[in-house]
């Protein structure tokens, strides 16, 4: 009987490790002191070597020469979500002391991890999925902070400067843990195994799903070390209808314009999961170099982030098994 993992798995993971992190929090501190930030970097690592053996390579050049899909894509991760939060500002619709934070997560791009595993789970097009959330991340490097000088007051004057801190932050670590344990995947599948047949097994289904579930711990844990079970209850209950209107516009884009130049279902699938995800790893190291010194800023900066998160992997994880009936009888 084959139940795991799939959208109704994910969920009851999702619940669970709410609930284990707000009944032991204090498991990631002990993991941080044990470990460094080791133990997350390897479940980063382990979900794109598993990408990486998925990968089919020769998707990857026509994905970027496909420029009407390129401009489309980037264009609804970057500009739909920030002219939606700076619509609802200009109409009094948003709390003014937590604009910045919708701001931010406004302009971020795709989570690259999470996004790719559910297109995969979904039996959509996880190398589309995979090609332009790279580039979204690759994009970021100049837009985030650009957006940010405009848009935000940030402690860190001039462009440029930010620009070349995010770079070189960001760019090492993109190469690190997405870029080299993709090709290190992808080479190990050529070498070892030649059968198309057994791509992306069962088994390697629940590594990347048990990986997905402890990201989210970590991140979950942390923020209410950070702020206390009361406060962070307190974010959560006055942000909850902000963020479900943010959320509820995002799934609107994403459906119905991932419908633009799709070829086929598992393509529009892709396009679906890339356009309403905004990224976690990302965010919190941009947001350290781009508001560093600014503590009570950075914290209205990362808690809509952080809370966002989550709820995108909840509502991503629900919608996996309708999709993938709606793939099956499509296609």
């Amino acid at each position: 009987m084959r139940v795991f993992p799939n959208g109704t798995g994910l969920l009851l993971g999702l619940s669970l490790t709410f609930l284990g992190a707000w009944k032991w929090p204090n498991g990631a501190l002990c993991l941080n002191t044990f470990f460094s930030s080791s133990v997350s970097q390897f479940a980063v690592v382990l979900v794109f070597l598993i990408q990486g053996w998925n990968l089919n390579a020769n998707r990857i050049p026509p994905l970027i020469k496909d420029y009407r899909n390129v401009v489309l894509v980037q264009g609804l991760i970057f500009l739909g979500p920030l002219i939606f939060v700076l619509f609802l500002h200009s109409n009094d619709l948003l709390p003014p002391a937590w604009k910045d934070g919708f701001i931010f997560l406004a302009v971020l791009p795709t989570t690259i991890s999470s996004c790719v595993v559910y297109t995969s789970m979904s039996n959509g097009d996880s190398d589309f999925s995979l090609g332009h959330a790279t580039l979204s991340n690759f994009l970021a490097l100049l837009w985030v902070p650009l957006a940010c000088s405009i848009l935000i007051v940030t402690p860190n004057v001039g462009v440029l400067n930010e620009w070349y801190a995010a770079g070189k932050y960001i760019l090492p670590q993109l190469f690190m843990f997405v870029l080299l344990p993709c090709f290190v995947g992808w080479l190990g599948r050529k070498v070892f195994l030649r059968n198309e047949e057994s791509r992306f097994d069962e088994h390697l289904k629940r590594i990347t799903f048990g990986c997905i579930l402890f990201l989210a711990y970590l991140s979950l844990s942390k923020s209410i070390l950070l702020w206390g079970e009361v406060d962070f209850l307190n974010s959560i209950i006055f942000l909850f209808p902000f963020l479900i209107i943010f959320l509820l516009f995002q799934l609107f884009l994403s459906w119905y314009g991932s419908i633009i130049f799709s070829k086929s279902p598992r393509v529009r699938v892709a396009k679906f999961f890339c356009i309403s995800q905004k990224s976690l790893a990302m965010g919190l190291p941009l947001a350290g170099l781009l508001f560093a010194g600014e503590s009570e800023l950075e914290i209205r900066i990362i808690c809509p982030l952080i809370l966002y998160h989550f709820l995108q992997l909840v509502v991503g994880a629900f919608f996996i098994s309708p999709i993938k009936s709606w793939v099956r009888r499509t296609c």
